[in-house]
């Protein structure tokens, strides 16, 4: 963990990402409307990402 906790989150946050994309596709085949639930999941994580890097200094 870093001495800046903005960092430590936005860097889990990326490792979610990254996590849930990939079980989104794998369950796309068998249980689309979950896949479609993790990728929302996935698209306001990545919004909270781009949010916090734009008030970094």
């Amino acid at each position: 963990m870093t001495v800046e906790p903005i960092a430590d989150l936005r860097a889990a946050l990326q490792t979610a990402v990254a996590e849930l994309s990939f079980e989104a596709g794998r369950q796309a085949a068998t249980d689309p409307e979950r896949a479609e639930r993790l990728m929302a999941a996935t698209s306001a994580m990545e919004e909270t990402v781009r949010r916090t890097a734009a008030a970094r200094p």
